[in-house]
């Protein structure tokens, strides 16, 4: 009998331990919101951890599991262990009190998604990634976007191919961003060389100059002139491509159009 009751109470240990939060025996006769003892298991709706059973916290107003304990030490980094027997993030002052994929709000850590860069950051549903920290930050980017409406007349940097400029409130902010790494695809008109105009032909079209051009007759061309040649092409600007637009788009020295590629 003696063994019996031991293995038993063996089994229910395992049972309590492997199944988290999904299992909670409450003190007895407390009716709480999961019918056995205050508070609900993983996924259930919350406001703080109290709302949640034994073995979860509250994480962004859901309850999730983060295991039981008798010790800070039983808890996984950035943890500790609450009065419920409970692994709970340890209170912040900071975001970079959180461990990665965490930001710190109202004096908890919680959880946002892992990123390494913008791209990664907005497609889990935040604003920008904390690549220093490999966090999704809501919020805009202080450091800046790929894209966003110019109200500013200042020029824009110089940018080493395969980057853009960065926007932020209006201007230009002087730094660059890899294209790869952008919270969003840049406009046409940003991509200032022609290798990054001629990776995006689905919806962009390069405009180039076209260099001592001739008509058929030996003249120089001008807007409308036909069947032009030109000794050489020079990549001049990256144009938005709709349905009425060329490949590509030669012009003269002066921007008149000259003739279309199709």
């Amino acid at each position: 009998m003696t063994k019996l009751l031991s293995s038993l109470g063996l089994t229910l240990l395992l049972a309590f331990t492997v199944t988290g939060c999904e299992l909670y025996f409450g003190p007895t006769g407390d009716d709480g919101p999961n019918g056995g003892g205050g508070g609900s298991g993983g996924g259930f709706s919350c406001t703080q951890d109290s709302d949640c059973a034994a073995g979860c916290y509250c994480n962004n107003g859901t309850c999730e599991e983060a295991g039981f304990c008798s010790d800070t030490q039983q808890c996984p980094e950035g943890f500790h262990c609450d009065d419920r027997s409970s692994c709970v993030p340890d209170a912040c002052g900071a975001d970079s009190d959180c461990l990665a994929g965490q930001v710190c709000t109202n004096g908890t850590c919680t959880t946002t998604c892992v990123c390494s860069n913008d791209r990664e950051a907005v497609q889990g549903g935040f604003g920008y990634c904390d690549e220093a920290r490999s966090t999704c930050m809501p919020g805009t980017d202080p450091a800046g976007s790929c894209v966003g409406m110019l109200t500013c007349t200042t020029a824009a940097p110089a940018c080493a191919a395969g980057e853009v400029p960065l926007i932020l409130d209006g201007c230009y902010t002087g730094a660059c961003r890899a294209i790869a790494q952008c919270d969003a695809a840049p406009a046409c008109p940003a991509l200032a060389h022609e290798a990054d105009c001629l990776a995006r032909t689905a919806d962009c079209t390069p405009v180039y100059t076209g260099n001592n051009c001739r008509d058929p007759n030996g003249a120089a061309c001008t807007s409308g002139s036909a069947n032009c040649t030109c000794e050489s092409f020079t990549f001049r600007t990256c144009d938005t491509r709709n349905a009425s637009r060329a490949v590509s788009t030669v012009v003269n020295g002066n921007g008149d159009l000259l003739y279309n590629n199709y």
